[in-house]
């Protein structure tokens, strides 16, 4: 027999005003459009917009603590009936296009399977032109409705539990409602859009003639402006994209002026056009946020320790949460004794997006110093890091410039035999490999290269460097890996045990929350 299908909540949860209502709008206008939902016939015909916050003050009511009290004492059962019974009237509401400015509880609290008969002769009321149709029913900050969690759980579950509907909820918190391993109405995590920089650099931004995007200064800054105008987006909010004097459209209006002036050198152009996206963004103050680190490592969706009060505003990314990236580069948790190490990383990653000299802005010193980031503080919380099947037992306690090589590109023994245990080393001088490298619990070197191309050919010829750097003799046992998040095809890339080609989404896994990086980044 068919595995029988759980109802679920599907939900984006992430930072106020990041387009978590837009990714659901946009999403079902999709569906429509193309006809189909994750390959398969789409079944969205209706659309239901149900707020209780903000949207220009037209939402529904909420129930408050004291109402809740007097109703249904602290009985979890009679409360979550009761949130069933609130969703039905709203919804009533909805479908006369108005909302619940006060809402006073039943004098008798039906069963929630009661409360979903007439709910449900609701829907099929509202879908009866299209019987075999399924409403989505998309209910925006869906915490404001009531602070208790087991009220809105019984509101949102009367919903997901009906046949012909799917419920989509958006806030900046987790659904109160079991991950999907649970038997009973859980929730399923959906991915919040980024703003496509490369198609908005493509449509809205005149780059300047001559532009050669063969010469390596060039093509490094115009990734680095990618990363930085993407933040600069998401701070300023895409909303404002179709409003002609809207900061946005100030924005791109001031990105063009400089592109267009012909006085200055290209690369000086570029430059200019970094510092006036990361002027809207990077002075930002610092922020404390509880259990930050633990969203930077990522923690996977189903974990218990998952509670919709010590997580707030979170973005998942497949099967994992994390935080907002404008979060991470900002946020700081005192309370973590990783903290101290995470702060320094992120001051370094800073600077890599601050600086105009031709040496650090570059796509891959930002790829770089986002790997030295994430490694350093996912080492120094758990002890180990694993690369694809290598675990390493490694716990950096510092982060430090290093330089190993010599001018003919060898490895300098005297160098090597200096480094110290604990402390992860990013390259300060130019390299054959090895971005990053460290030694671990047993003294082994690792060199750690890291590649942001898909080009299989180049993901092959930095294999090929780091196996001759590590197979010359003399220097002990030295092991070497590859990272490479945008190639998922191994090809012809030597590995064997003394290199390691960490790829895809083992690669990825390993940047945390920072992967939302590689959205913006090129992968030429």
């Amino acid at each position: 027999m068919p595995k029988e299908q759980r109802p679920t909540v599907a939900y984006i949860t992430a930072a106020s005003h990041s387009g978590k209502s837009a990714s659901v709008v946009l999403g079902f206008l999709r569906c429509r459009q193309l006809q189909t939902l994750d390959g398969q016939r789409s079944p969205f015909t209706h659309y239901l917009y149900m707020p209780f916050r903000n949207n220009g003050g037209n939402y529904h009511s909420c129930v408050d603590e004291e109402e809740l009290m007097s109703t249904c004492g602290r009985n979890v059962k009679l409360r979550e009936a009761l949130g069933a019974m609130y969703m039905r009237d709203c919804f009533r509401r909805a479908l006369n296009v108005s909302y619940t400015k006060y809402w006073k509880a039943p004098d008798s609290i039906l069963e929630v399977v009661d409360t979903q008969v007439s709910l449900k002769n609701d829907v099929s009321e509202f879908m009866r032109r299209s019987p075999n149709g399924v409403l989505l029913v998309h209910v925006d900050e869906h915490r404001e409705m009531c602070p208790d969690p087991s009220f809105r759980k019984g509101a949102l579950r009367v919903l997901a539990e009906l046949a012909n509907v799917k419920v989509f909820a958006t806030y900046t918190d987790i659904p109160p409602l079991p991950a999907q391993s649970s038997s009973g109405t859980c929730r399923q995590a959906v991915a919040c859009l980024m703003p496509d920089v490369k198609t908005i650099m493509e449509q809205r931004l005149q780059m300047p003639d001559g532009l050669d995007m063969g010469q390596e200064a060039v093509l490094l800054r115009v990734a680095t402006l990618r990363v930085t105008l993407g933040l600069a987006l998401q701070k300023l909010l895409l909303v404002g994209l179709h409003v002609e004097f809207s900061e946005v459209e100030t924005l791109l209006k001031d990105l063009n002026g400089k592109l267009q002036e012909s006085a200055q050198r290209i690369d000086a152009r570029l430059v200019s056009c970094v510092k006036i996206c990361n002027d809207i963004w990077i002075r930002d103050a610092a922020s404390e946020r509880q259990g930050l680190l633990d969203l930077l490592c990522t923690i996977e969706e189903d974990d218990d320790r998952v509670q919709e009060q010590r997580f707030p505003q979170v973005v998942v990314l497949q099967d994992f949460l994390t935080a907002p990236l404008l979060v991470l580069l900002r946020g700081r948790d005192l309370k973590d004794p990783a903290n101290m190490l995470h702060r320094r990383c992120q001051s370094l990653f800073l600077d890599v997006l601050s600086r105009s000299d031709t040496a650090v802005v570059t796509a891959g010193k930002v790829l770089e110093f986002a790997y030295l980031w994430s490694l350093g503080v996912k080492s120094n919380k758990y002890g180990e890091v694993r690369f694809g099947r290598l675990m390493v037992q490694f716990q950096c306690q510092d982060i430090e410039p290093g330089s190993i090589f010599e001018q003919s590109g060898m490895l300098n023994a005297t160098k090597v035999e200096e480094l110290k245990q604990n402390v992860l080393y990013y390259a300060e001088d130019n390299h054959p490999c090895a971005d990053l490298f460290f030694k671990d619990a047993r003294g082994v070197l690792h060199l750690v290269d890291v590649g942001g191309t898909s080009n299989m050919s180049k993901a092959e010829n930095k294999s090929r460097k780091m196996k001759a750097v590590i197979s010359r003799p003399g220097l002990g046992t030295v092991q070497g890996i590859v990272l490479l998040p945008n190639v998922f095809d191994c090809g012809r890339i030597d590995d064997d045990k003394s290199m390691r080609a960490v790829i895809g989404v083992e690669a990825r896994q390993l940047l945390g929350g920072l992967v939302q990086l590689l959205t913006w980044l090129p992968d030429d």
